[in-house]
């Protein structure tokens, strides 16, 4: 099974060894695993470190902020390019940014509204559902023709002249 999303493909390609993932497929690898597994444990070890209340926050921010970025990096780098790569160039970074938030919640403290948490979660879902890359069929050349070459001229023979 590939880490990345499997796209629709038409014609013979479509009887590749791997069906097109489903939704459920989709919305599990455009979570990006990896990245959320790294970040949950810096902010636990944050957390344990018990940060002052009015730089908590901050530190939240600046580890979600990093971390996005480093979601963006991860899926340019290593997503196969085309319509896959695009896909998760979308769709990853919102599902770390719905999974980061409520992660984040202890030191965001009064600052986490855990409705928008759960909206977050509902707008990663709802990308999984919309966002199904489909690789196009590669567009046939035009038929060309080889053209005859263009004639020689001929040289009038050489012989003697009269004048």
């Amino acid at each position: 099974m590939s880490r990345f999303v499997i796209p629709k493909r038409p014609g013979i390609a479509a009887g590749s060894t791997e069906p097109p993932d489903s939704f459920r497929g989709r919305l599990v690898k455009y979570v990006p695993a990896e990245i959320v597994a790294i970040y949950t444990s810096v902010v636990g070890g944050v957390i344990s470190s018990k940060p002052d209340a009015h730089v908590a926050p901050w530190i939240a921010l600046g580890l979600i902020v990093a971390f996005l970025l480093g979601t963006f990096a991860y899926f340019w780098f290593k997503a196969p390019p085309g319509v896959v790569r695009n896909a998760q160039l979308i769709a990853s970074p919102v599902a770390f940014l719905a999974l980061a938030y409520p992660i984040a919640a202890p030191l965001l403290g009064s600052c986490f509204i855990g409705w928008v948490a759960i909206v977050g979660q509902g707008i990663a879902a709802l990308f999984a559902w919309i966002i199904v890359p489909e690789e196009k069929p590669a567009a046939a050349a035009p038929a060309t023709f080889a053209a005859a070459p263009p004639p020689t001229p001929v040289a009038p023979p050489a012989g003697p002249t009269q004048g």
